[in-house]
């Protein structure tokens, strides 16, 4: 396939357990059903923090574990995401890199599948207070996914994954990135750079400056896009159907009554699924 005729890519530096990248869900959500197969979605897991033993982050006056849930709560309070900083009392990550390690586990061994299990690890540390650096939440959520779970372990257990890890790690630092997300946008027209939180409208301006041809679509019926995407957060269907929180969420309450979804209660808000 030629350079002109390759799909357009999308790349996120990013880190399972950033909150501004667990915020820019709703985003993706909506770029995956305006543009379809029209383009590819690719991580690259830019290594947040190595040990909080080390680390220190001057902006946010942030240098321990239970430091993090304030500026969760006001990233929260931002981006629409719920969580859950009852982690941060009770198991701690003290590290984003044995998580990092395993999507790379799984994206060796089936992209797509590697692209839910990064959801469901975002959504197990943000939402559920669930330590996804344990190997055996690890494998709770491969299997929920639907990876094979001997082929995960071993890329775990003999260093490939660890290996891949570090790859992501030098083309993070060969890109210069300094900030999650970051995004690499590139197409037929060129390459665009976008760093930080974005919106939906400002990376489709990008998306489309490299690549003039893409058709965006109308999103499917809401009942369709939680059974695709499901467990969706209250601010995904508002993004991606363009209303406000509360029209979302009482958009999906109506199906909840009807039997056609259920509700359930994370942190400081929702999920619906089927």
């Amino acid at each position: 396939m030629t350079a002109n005729t390759a799909k357009p890519t999308v790349t996120q530096f990013t880190d399972p357990m950033c909150t501004w990248c667990w915020g820019s869900e709703p985003f993706l959500r909506h770029l995956q059903t305006a543009y379809g197969d029209q383009f590819r979605l690719r991580f690259v897991m830019g290594g947040l923090i190595e040990d909080f033993e080390t680390f220190y982050d001057a902006a946010n006056d942030i240098g321990e574990p239970g430091e993090v849930g304030p500026h969760w709560v006001e990233a929260s309070d931002h981006h629409g995401m719920p969580v859950d900083t009852a982690i941060f009392e009770t198991d701690p990550a003290r590290s984003t890199y044995p998580a990092s390690v395993a999507y790379v586990a799984a994206r060796q061994q089936d992209r797509n599948l590697a692209h839910r299990y990064l959801r469901r690890l975002r959504a197990a540390y943000a939402t559920e207070v669930r330590n996804v650096n344990r190997r055996d939440e690890q494998r709770r959520i491969a299997e929920t996914v639907g990876l094979d779970l001997d082929a995960f372990t071993t890329a775990l257990d003999d260093g490939t994954a660890r290996e891949g890890f570090e790859a992501d790690l030098a083309r993070t630092r060969e890109a210069g990135v300094r900030s999650f997300p970051t995004y690499h946008i590139e197409g037929p027209d060129g390459r665009r750079r976008v760093e930080g939180f974005q919106s939906f409208d400002e990376l489709a301006t990008e998306l489309q400056a490299v690549a003039p041809t893409l058709q965006q679509s109308s999103p499917p019926p809401v009942r369709r896009f939680v059974a695709e995407y499901g467990p969706v957060a209250t601010q995904e269907v508002a993004e991606v159907y363009e209303i406000t929180h509360g029209e979302a969420r009482q958009s999906l309450q109506s199906l909840v009554d009807e039997g056609v979804l259920r509700r359930e209660r994370r942190g400081n808000g929702f999920f619906w699924h089927r």
